[in-house]
């Protein structure tokens, strides 16, 4: 087995290809908007929202436990256990997402027509579900990669795999769907798939490759069970979660024709979480890539009895986060507008911009508490956590839309992100055994104060940029929130003789 790398090479890595990988969803959604239009858009986040609750159907939180199953075989040097993990995750990946993609393609047109609300959206809806198994066996492959920090292999695969969909699609819309939304949509979805098939064969072929010398070992009886154990809870908060998540998505659009019209809801729609939200999260690159490598990093902490290495992650990562999120909430929100316009010549996705980016402050934090909380097995804490917040979602919504509109998503947005964010936290807290200080949380935000509102008062994008980062990294220097303690850390994060975080 090859030797663990460090959390940081593994992040630096990952976070460089989540950035690269956003940039080019971001240029293909440019690309897409100008094909299709906001309503189209609108019509397209709808289809993935019903495949992606289909997807979390079908894999049952497998990827998550193939990574943690593999990462804690790993950790105790089983390399025959990591085989016997993986062709039970593979075998169970395939069996649910297999029944998971006939139940889509057969039920594709009472979706379109009663949830949907558009029939075009039927062959988009049975390509999701003919590929689907495809999608559930890459995560597989990659949490394996993930937990056995191969990175490198799985990330030039993934770039391959996001330029042939690319490129797939852009020749299917050019020559294939032309001005049909219908196939359009199809295509979009087909290109996608083909390029999932060519990402599970490729990353298989290496896993097989490595692991060939390495017999299957272990007890299959007490695999199933530890498998059964991770997926349970796992699949039971994914499906939950995807299913409330599904709900708030269609109400979104159905709430916003009932406040105004249909066409323009769905516009509005489209625009929010097809333009707003990739240029929102595009920062969160590196909070994602982080936050993947703990839960295999935490797995085998918890596994080996390292608190005092658990309580350590826990500060730096939630110390961090906070600071990255204050920098990129106060950038967004300043230069709002302009993004809008240079990114989707839209003056609509840069006031939801400005209006969004105040959240960033919670959807950080929660991202890197979710990985955190994963690797410390408190899946069934999430479960309950994202179904009382979501149950709540739902309400608000079906409530406050028709009558408040985008002010009552929100109203909805902030209120139950807050609310799952404070929830998760404190779990977190109470689970590794870490006291921050009060501190810790208020002075990234005293700062960013600080630093926006004299920014605010200059007109060039450019020149308020550089003053506002400049004023926060004095405040955050003034006042402690970037300690020297965090300084020498950071100047000294450096992989070391035996490859471990410096």
């Amino acid at each position: 087995m090859a030797k663990r790398s460090s959390i940081l090479g593994g992040a630096l890595l990952l976070t460089a290809v989540n950035l690269l990988l956003r940039l080019i969803t971001i240029g293909f959604n440019v690309f897409l908007t100008d094909r299709i239009g906001a309503a189209g858009l609108g019509l397209l986040q709808l289809i993935y929202t019903v495949g992606m609750f289909a997807l979390l159907a079908g894999t049952g939180g497998i990827r998550v436990a193939s990574m943690c199953l593999a990462a804690e075989e790993f950790g105790h040097r089983r390399s025959g256990g990591v085989r016997l993990a993986m062709r039970t995750c593979l075998r169970w990946g395939l069996l649910v997402s297999g029944a998971a993609g006939a139940a889509l393609c057969f039920l594709s047109a009472p979706i379109a027509s009663v949830l949907l609300r558009d029939l075009r959206a039927i062959p988009a809806l049975r390509v999701l579900g003919l590929f689907l198994p495809f999608s559930c066996l890459c995560g597989i492959m990659s949490g394996y990669f993930t937990a056995c920090s191969r990175i490198r292999q799985m990330v030039g695969v993934e770039i391959a795999e996001r330029l042939i969909s690319v490129l797939l699609t852009v020749a299917l819309l050019l020559f294939w769907a032309k001005d049909d939304l219908a196939r359009a949509c199809c295509a979009i979805i087909l290109g996608g798939g083909l390029a999932n098939v060519f990402d599970f064969f490729v990353l298989f072929g290496l896993y097989r490759r490595q692991t060939r010398s390495d017999p299957v070992a272990g007890s299959r009886a007490d695999m199933r069970r530890r498998l059964r154990r991770l997926c349970v809870p796992l699949a039971l908060n994914d499906v939950l979660r995807a299913g409330l998540s599904t709900a708030e998505q269609l109400l979104i659009p159905y709430g916003l024709a009932r406040y105004g019209g249909a066409e323009q809801a769905m516009a509005d729609y489209g625009t929010i979480h097809a333009m707003v939200f990739p240029i929102l999260m595009f920062p969160a690159a590196v909070l994602y890539a982080v936050s993947d490598l703990l839960v295999p990093e935490l797995s085998r902490c918890r596994a080996m009895g390292r608190r005092l290495r658990i309580v350590d992650l826990t500060d730096k990562c939630l110390r961090m986060t906070a600071l990255f999120a204050a920098a990129v909430a106060g950038f967004l929100f300043l230069n709002a507008d302009a993004l809008g316009q240079a990114v989707y010549g839209s003056r609509d996705a840069g006031y939801y911009l400005r209006c969004f980016s105040p959240a960033v402050l919670m959807l950080y934090l929660d991202a890197i508490t979710d990985g955190m909380l994963k690797g410390l097995a408190q899946q069934v804490s999430c479960v309950r956590y994202n179904t009382v917040t979501s149950l709540l979602d739902v309400v608000l919504l079906f409530v406050l839309l028709p009558r408040w509109g985008i002010g009552g998503y929100l109203f909805s947005f902030a209120l139950t992100h807050a609310i799952n964010l404070f929830l998760s936290l404190r779990r977190l807290l109470q689970t590794s055994g870490h006291q921050p200080r009060p501190l810790d949380f208020l002075r990234p935000l005293l700062c960013l104060l600080c630093a926006a509102l004299p920014a605010a008062l200059l007109s060039r994008p450019v020149t308020r940029s550089i003053v506002f980062f400049l004023l926060l990294s004095g405040s955050f220097l003034l006042t402690d929130a970037l300690s020297p303690r965090d300084r020498q850390w950071l100047r000294g994060i450096t992989i070391d003789r035996k490859g471990k975080l410096g």
